[in-house]
């Protein structure tokens, strides 16, 4: 595949392997898991949990394309399988909120062409960078501004901004926690996954 194909074709490639769709189905599980058994800090009106992490690992190995389906079938098995979590009922806006987070842990931590062994100073010197990008992204635009939008239309009817404002500072102040999760994790996936895989090649290369 030609190399300045966009990310997200290339990532739609990747659904062509029977290793991408069991390694996805496998990481729903994971994370579904990880809900059911409440691994999480529950907030007034938030929830902060440890789930995002399998989320960033399929970005990262799969792409934007595949994390956004991730999402999707996450947030919706999920509550099928626990649907009084979130305290009502189903909303689709929470389901959107997860595709917009799957597109931004693809689009900036999938590198389809990139091998653990081939990083120069300067590829590891940009990974914490993109890192933290792709978790401040998320937790403004999907954690404070989608979230917090659709609480305010299912909840009281308190306005946007004052809920906003409320919930800011739990989600800035689990921030640093999440991005050294996210360091830690995330290299340790990518090494396993080409251990035990040794013979595959990205995408871009076949």
């Amino acid at each position: 595949m030609p190399k300045n194909k966009n990310l997200f074709a290339r990532s739609f490639q990747e659904l062509r392997s029977l290793r991408c769709l069991v390694i996805t189905a496998l990481f729903i599980a994971m994370n579904i898991t990880l809900d059911l058994l409440k691994l999480r800090i529950d907030l007034p009106g938030m929830r902060i949990g440890v789930g995002f992490l399998t989320n960033a690992s399929i970005g990262m190995l799969y792409g934007p394309t595949v994390c956004m389906m991730m999402g999707f079938c996450t947030d919706v098995l999920g509550f099928l399988m626990n649907p009084g979590a979130g305290g009502g009922g189903y909303f689709p806006g929470y389901t959107l909120t997860a595709i917009v987070a799957g597109a931004i842990w693809g689009v900036l931590l999938y590198r389809p062409d990139a091998r653990p062994s081939d990083g120069s100073l300067r590829a590891r010197l940009r990974f914490p960078l993109r890192t933290f990008a792709a978790r401040l992204l998320i937790t403004v635009i999907c954690n404070v501004g989608l979230n917090t939008l659709w609480l305010s239309i299912t909840g009281d009817g308190t306005l946007w901004l004052p809920l906003a404002l409320t919930r800011l500072p739990a989600q800035m102040l689990y921030f640093p926690v999440q991005y050294l999760l996210l360091l830690v994790v995330l290299p340790l996936v990518q090494r396993l996954y080409w251990t035990a895989v040794p013979s595959s090649r990205p995408v871009a290369e076949r």
